[in-house]
C-alpha cells in the first residue's frame, strides 16, 4: 500500500511539472504557449532572442496611427485582432506595461523600461525564456 501511495504521489508530481519549465536559475514557472508564439513572431531574424529594435517593433505594430503612442484603445484593438486573450486580460497587461499609468504607452519613453524589465539579466537580449517568465508574471 505504501509503494502504491508513493507511486501515485510521484505520478501526480510528474504530471504537475509537465506544464512548467525551469528558468535556468532553479526557479520553476508556468509555461505559456501563447507567450512562446508571441516571442517567435517578434523574433524576425529567428536568432532566438529579441533585440531592442525587435521588441520596439512589437509596440510599433500596436500604434495604429503611427504617432509614437499606443493608447489603451489601440492596444486592446490589436490584442483582440491577434487573439491574445480576453479584453480583460489585455487591459490587465496594458495597465502593468503602462509605466507612468497615463493609459498611453510612449514608444520612445516607456518601451526602454519595459524592455529592461523583460531582459532580467541585462544583456540587451530578451531570450524566449526571459520573455515567457516575465509574460507569465504580467498575464496572470
Amino acid at each position: 500500500m505504501i509503494l502504491v501511495t508513493v507511486m501515485i504521489a510521484g505520478f501526480v508530481c510528474c504530471a504537475c511539472t509537465l506544464n512548467q519549465r525551469s528558468s535556468g536559475s532553479g526557479h520553476v514557472f508556468d509555461d505559456s504557449p501563447q507567450a512562446r508564439a508571441m516571442f517567435r513572431k517578434a523574433d524576425r531574424d529567428q536568432n532566438e532572442y529579441l533585440t531592442y529594435g525587435e521588441f520596439q517593433n512589437v509596440f510599433r505594430s500596436y500604434d495604429n496611427n503611427t504617432d509614437g503612442l499606443v493608447t489603451s484603445a489601440e492596444f486592446l484593438e490589436h490584442w483582440q485582432n491577434e487573439m491574445n486573450g480576453t479584453v480583460t486580460q489585455g487591459l490587465h497587461v496594458f495597465t502593468i506595461l503602462d509605466v507612468d499609468k497615463d493609459f498611453i504607452l510612449e514608444i520612445t519613453e516607456e518601451i526602454p523600461h519595459i524592455y529592461h524589465w523583460f531582459d532580467f539579466n541585462s544583456d540587451w537580449k530578451v531570450t524566449e525564456g526571459e520573455f515567457v517568465v516575465q509574460w507569465v508574471k504580467i498575464s496572470t
